[in-house]
């Protein structure tokens, strides 16, 4: 029998002991008021290519971005991490309000000076640009509070900024939504005082920001009008920037409350980040434009990114960032295991359609040994449930179920040790008697159900008790080549080919064959003596009763057969 050569792959141990995992605070993945952030993507589109349009990104952008310390009160904050801290973290658009006084430009929000200058926002952007010079960053620039002491306008004042030399190389001047290679290592500036004289003309949005939350009892109503513009970005020109504020506030509403939430004698009040991370984790979206939100989570903004990924051919390797933004958006995923089967399986066909995807929401105790292709992603204990997936090249398998069932029996009685060493010694022998193809085992003790596992029976797969354990084995990618099978419908004894063979009996499968799988560029011509003799016929494609061939009858009189390459995949 000819042995494969596998793509790259590794084997994997993953364990799901008795020992509690660390219970997930889901709030604080939807919104974030501290001054750090478990998220970091300082260099997210590099992946992305470099003639795409802006319009066509997912930005996570923030409402009055310099307002994250509280000046103003809580009225007034809408951020609690720095400017750098915000774009390393994967902020992409940023909302910059200008008081012109004394012909230079002061931050503010409203009437509150935020104690920072524009000169520290332009320094810590192109500081931040040069580090990553893959990134650009969407600049907002809007005219806010009133004039002092200035001797020419507030377009001039821009405009003299925009001419330093320190500056000048990483403000775009273009009025154009741009693809993004133009853009790379700058700053695209949204024009909100000069009528897009100086960057992407304010007025030339497709916008919602309606910011007034009078009472904690509009907040709903603000998200139906942030899901509602959502509704209109992905329905929307491929070509029109599409901008939606998150953000709302009043004397009653403060901006974090209106962001996070807040219970009140027993009344719960969702916030609009938490509506948010669910519809976009949820598969609701597939292109959010710039979404500008206050004091944004680690899931929030991971879930926004995540959407970019849909921008990669399903063919390409998905990107490293994709490791933390899946476990973060694992964090919104909640109910028994089939619940949260079902919420990996939403989240991943809409971020990265196109895969063969592999999803399991597991409840301890557990453990597994998997085959993958490179890509696996495995969240942190919640609840005491994990959620592991990974993309195959196939879900294609060429292990009968009746035969797969079969070995699988026959090997559950010298099993020894806990799940581990379960996981690895059935892994260990599916592996070595089918080589041609992949194989994920995961054994679990008792109870099992939908409430405590769930798992995608994809490619072919077995599930099985034996005492205190329950066994579930998935085969997949199965390798390009011919395939004999013993019965019909594939199913039997199986042996792989990937070159001629003169005597079947050197591979003990001598007048055995009932039914034949052909994979890849491969065609064979079967002939009932050794050698090539005898009666013969031809197939460029599977075949599940070869009896049902013209010139038979062919079942179990195959001898010899000859393999080519058809040149056809």
């Amino acid at each position: 029998m000819s042995k494969p050569c596998l793509r790259s792959l590794v084997v994997l141990l993953v364990l799901g002991l008795v020992v509690s995992g660390t219970s997930a605070f889901a709030r604080g993945r939807y919104y974030n008021h501290s001054g750090s952030i478990e998220t970091n993507h300082p260099s997210w589109m590099r992946w992305i290519s470099s003639s795409t349009s802006l319009a066509a990104l997912s930005l996570p952008g923030t409402h009055d971005t310099m307002a994250y310390q509280s000046y103003g009160g809580d009225l007034t904050q809408t951020q609690s991490l720095d400017l750098r801290s915000q774009l390393d973290a994967g902020i992409r658009a940023v909302d910059i309000r200008c008081r012109h006084i004394g012909d230079r430009f002061t931050i503010h929000h409203g009437v509150v000076y935020l104690h920072v200058n524009f000169d520290d926002v332009l320094q810590t952007t192109i500081q931040f640009l040069q580090a990553n010079p893959t990134e650009t960053v969407v600049m907002r620039v809007k005219k806010e509070h009133t004039e002092e002491e200035v001797t020419r306008s507030f377009a001039q004042t821009f405009e003299w900024y925009r001419n330093q030399p320190a500056y000048n190389p990483y403000l775009w001047r273009g009025s154009h939504v741009p693809t993004l290679g133009e853009v790379r290592g700058r700053i695209v500036v949204l024009d909100d005082f000069g009528g897009g004289a100086y960057g992407i003309p304010w007025g030339a949005l497709d916008l919602q920001d309606d910011w007034t939350v009078s009472q904690l009892a509009d907040i709903d109503d603000k998200w139906n009008k942030v899901r509602a513009h959502l509704d209109r970005t992905q329905s929307g020109s491929s070509s029109k920037l599409f901008v939606n504020f998150l953000s709302g506030s009043s004397a009653m509403a403060y901006p974090r409350h209106v962001a996070g939430g807040i219970n009140i004698l027993g009344i719960d009040y969702r916030g609009v980040n938490d509506y948010a991370v669910d519809h976009l984790v949820g598969g609701w979206a597939q292109r959010a434009g710039v979404m500008m939100m206050d004091f944004p989570g680690a899931g929030l903004i991971d879930a926004i990114l995540a959407l970019n990924v849909r921008l990669l051919p399903a063919s390409a390797q998905l990107p490293t960032d994709f490791n933390l933004i899946f476990k973060n958006t694992a964090y919104t995923i909640g109910g028994d295991a089939e619940s949260r089967w079902y919420g990996i399986q939403a989240f991943l066909s809409n971020a990265a359609p196109g895969r063969s995807w592999h999803f399991m929401a597991l409840k301890r105790e557990w453990a597994g040994w998997m085959h993958h292709e490179g890509a696996f992603y495995q969240s942190d204990s919640m609840d005491d449930f994990t959620h592991i997936a990974f993309p195959s090249r196939t879900v294609t398998s060429v292990v009968g179920p009746a035969y797969l069932a079969g070995f699988v029996n026959g090997q559950l009685g010298s099993l020894s040790g806990g799940s581990g060493d379960r996981a690895q010694q059935l892994h260990g022998r599916l592996s070595s008697r089918f080589p041609f193809q992949l194989w994920s085992v995961v054994v679990k003790r008792t109870p099992g159900g939908l409430s405590n596992w769930a798992y995608a029976d994809y490619g072919r797969g077995y599930k099985v008790s034996s005492g205190d354990y329950i066994y579930a084995v998935q085969g997949y990618s199965a390798a390009d080549g011919v395939y004999l099978h013993e019965h019909g419908q594939q199913e039997g004894n199986v042996v792989q080919l990937t070159s001629s063979v003169g005597f079947l009996g050197d591979l003990g499968f001598n007048d055995l064959l009932s039914s034949v799988t052909i994979l890849g560029p491969y065609q064979a011509t079967l002939c009932e003596h050794a050698y090539q003799s005898g009666r013969c016929f031809t197939t460029p494609r599977s075949v599940t009763d070869i009896n049902s061939v013209a010139g038979g009858p062919w079942n179990d009189v195959i001898s010899s057969v000859t393999v080519s390459r058809t040149g056809i995949r």
